[in-house]
């Protein structure tokens, strides 16, 4: 069996946690930015969120101060800024022991794990997430209980552990659907189709995939109908149908940056640019390629990177060196990112040589 991230850039779709405390009972002074840093991230302005959280830590008190960090480390994650989300994050979990704040503590660590996660870290994100699930436990707080079993699931599927990454995410779809948590539900059937398509059952995933866009669809929530679309493109590309393919990770990519969430539009362009490379058209394929792995590095995903470097190692093979750097200025890349593509490159080459001695 091959397995699908050998053909796609994938990720599951782990979700952060959010804390509210008493934030929707506080004060005037804390109540009322807090509101429009609410109304700002459902409405995707990141940046925007982020000041109106500010403004309520000016009044805010004890455990109210953990749950606007985690929001703001909310905010900085989506927008693909790791480093300040992990800042936030601690910042939160370091105030919740501070102040006595143990279920606060919860969805901070939780969020955490999530970013190990991309980092590659995967045992240091298990321990982080094996504490927030223990404290979500004690309190009974079945909503985060489940965001943290869908993250740990998404880990042991990146560690190749497929019937343990499936075990945690049906317990996930369990308590969701208990809860009636619609967004929940919908997560939890991506990342299931996603172990299904790892597993080569495709029919099995497509069915998961297609009840997560309609569940999406029904919420009118963007940003997980654009992962479901690019899951689905990653199975039609595993099957050979490029062209639908590459229109599934077009929408995607459009929604993606309109949301401005940027992991998401780095990995569709890295599949756009994988398939276009697959069709043959390399000089397409490099500035998507290009464009895919700079947010990549940026952001210190590590999963992905391998694949679109593959792909423009593809593309040099067929363009040769001098017209990919021309291309990658016609992209509007920097003498010193450039450089860097470049580095990476030869660094692949380098280990694939190796590798085959």
């Amino acid at each position: 069996m091959v397995k699908m991230r050998s053909y796609v850039m994938r990720r599951d779709m782990g979700r952060t946690a959010r804390y509210l405390d008493g934030l929707p009972e506080s004060e005037s002074a804390v109540r009322q930015p807090f509101e429009l840093g609410i109304a700002a991230m459902d409405a995707f302005n990141w940046d925007q969120a982020i000041g109106h959280f500010r403004q309520a830590m000016i009044e805010a008190k004890g455990a109210q101060l953990v749950a606007l960090f985690n929001l703001i480390g909310v905010c900085h994650y989506t927008h693909g800024r790791p480093v300040n989300a992990l800042r936030a994050f601690k910042e939160s979990a370091r105030l919740a022991e501070q102040f006595g704040d143990k279920q606060g503590k919860a969805p901070a660590l939780g969020n955490i794990g999530l970013i190990c996660h991309d980092k590659g870290e995967h045992d240091n994100a298990l321990k982080y997430l094996k504490e927030a699930l223990a404290i979500a436990r004690e309190f009974g707080d079945q909503w985060v209980l489940a965001i943290h079993l869908g993250n740990t699931g998404n880990i042991w599927h990146d560690k190749d552990d497929l019937d343990r990454a499936l075990e945690y995410q049906e317990k996930a779809l369990e308590i969701s659907r208990d809860l009636g948590d619609k967004w929940g539900v919908a997560n939890d059937l991506g990342n299931i189709g996603n172990i299904y398509s790892d597993n080569g059952e495709s029919d099995k995933a497509l069915k998961c995939l297609e009840g997560a866009l309609a569940i999406h669809r029904e919420l009118k929530y963007r940003q997980g109908m654009a992962d479901d679309l690019g899951s689905i493109g990653f199975i039609c590309r595993v099957k050979g149908r490029l062209d639908e393919a590459l229109r599934y990770h077009q929408r995607a990519l459009a929604i993606h940056r309109e949301v401005g969430y940027q992991p998401g539009a780095a990995i569709d362009l890295g599949n756009i640019g994988l398939i276009l490379t697959d069709k043959r058209k390399h000089e397409q394929a490099v500035p998507k390629l290009a464009e895919a792995l700079t947010i990549l590095l940026d952001i210190g995903v590590v999963d992905c990177p391998r694949q679109a470097l593959a792909g423009l190692v593809k593309c040099e093979d067929k363009l040769g060196r001098k017209r990919m750097q021309g291309l990658f200025k016609e992209t509007g890349l920097d003498d010193e990112t450039i450089a860097n593509l470049l580095k990476q490159i030869d660094k692949l080459r380098q280990e694939a040589g190796r590798a085959k001695k």
